[in-house]
């Protein structure tokens, strides 16, 4: 047995050196394909007792909207491990991961009288931090449909800003900078992706 290992060591080390591939990473890319982002929508928060049906409404309205766009798959509330019990309450980012969410839409509502307020953070979940620093939006109790397709538009224009940031680091940076390599520029790009 000994022996057996010996010659395999010996072959490994004798075998000869390998050779490193000489000129440039050539990269063809002859099919694209994009998988929808999984994203988790728990119901918004109610600020006070006259906005519990809406904020429930809006929360929906926000996730249909998004994945009507093809560009967003839901995470059924059924899988979440937490819920945001508060808009103030700091996320737990490895209950999210857990079920792979890769966003993460947390929001508030408050009514008073004829006036709705609407509020929202989008996070992206792997790296742990809040996109685009929330946005608040106010209207009337009648336009709460008007208000949700706000927050899908404010959160699917925040999510493409992202990917188009993450594509130009693949695919522009070569031809703007001759030192950077499309290799590393792949590599930075998943680099930020994971992170």
């Amino acid at each position: 047995m000994l022996k057996r290992l010996m010659i395999l060591m010996m072959a490994l080390v004798l075998g000869g050196p390998v050779l490193a591939q000489s000129g440039p990473l050539r990269l063809t890319i002859t099919d694209g394909v994009i998988e929808p982002l999984p994203f988790a929508v728990p119901i918004f928060e109610a600020e006070n007792a006259e906005a519990g049906q809406v904020a429930a409404d809006i929360s929906r309205l926000v996730a249909q909207d998004l994945a009507g766009t093809g560009l967003f798959r839901e995470i059924p509330s059924s899988a979440f491990i937490s819920t945001q019990a508060s808009f103030a309450q700091p996320v737990a980012y490895p209950d999210w991961r857990a079920i792979n969410a890769q966003a993460l839409i947390t929001g508030a509502v408050f009514v008073l009288g004829n006036q709705i307020t609407v509020k929202f953070r989008l996070y992206d979940v792997f790296s742990g931090a809040e996109m685009g620093g929330g946005l608040q939006f106010v209207g009337t109790v009648d336009g709460w449909r008007r208000m949700g397709h706000k927050v899908a538009d404010a959160a699917t224009a925040v999510s493409l800003a992202r990917v188009a940031t993450l594509t130009a680091a693949l695919f522009m940076w070569p031809r703007l900078a001759p030192k950077i390599t499309v290799k590393s520029a792949l590599l930075l790009w998943i680099t930020m992706v994971r992170t």
